[in-house]
């Protein structure tokens, strides 16, 4: 009997373990499958573009968005163009001589089902950055911040930020 259940809870342990064959990738498994990672493509978009920001590499930056991706900032009512919000970055960054740094900012990016058309296809990135501003006159601020990335064919189509305006003030 002893020999009977230590053979089941083996023969148990092995399936539970091993993993499934691999599974062809399709739209339509990857419309209905739930995911989150923390390497990849995707992350390497989201990485680029706020390494490119930080270093005020504005056509990087501007690389990493589709021709029609929009932005929000905060509490803004309504999304600018992207290309927009590149410029006003530096004209920002000129007139003031921040010095950006990104550190090291933790990312994600998710996948998850949804019926909506509106919202097939699109991963969803999400970083947490700690940017610290060094200004003309040497002092230095941090501001955390919150962005969350719609990613769709390798491009973000929209950014939405939100962080404490506090630290980009002098």
């Amino acid at each position: 009997m002893k020999k009977t259940i230590l053979v089941a809870l083996f023969a148990t342990t092995l399936f539970a373990c091993s993993t499934p064959a691999e599974k062809a990738a399709s739209t339509e498994t990857d419309a209905t499958a739930s995911s989150c990672v923390k390497e990849g493509p995707d992350v390497d978009l989201m990485n680029k573009a706020i390494t490119a920001y930080a270093s005020g590499d504005w056509a990087a930056a501007a690389s990493c968005f589709s021709d029609s991706a929009t932005s929000s900032h905060n509490n803004d009512t309504v999304a600018m163009k992207m290309s927009d919000r590149i410029e006003l970055f530096k004209k920002q960054r000129v007139s003031s001589g921040v010095v950006v740094d990104a550190g090291t900012p933790n990312l994600e990016v998710v996948t998850v089902p949804t019926t909506n058309e509106k919202y097939k296809g699109i991963k969803w990135g999400h970083a947490w950055i700690t940017f610290k501003n060094t200004f003309k006159t040497g002092e230095v601020r941090s501001s955390l911040t919150f962005a969350m990335f719609a990613i769709k064919d390798g491009k973000i189509i929209h950014e939405q930020v939100i962080y404490d305006t506090k630290g980009l003030q002098n």
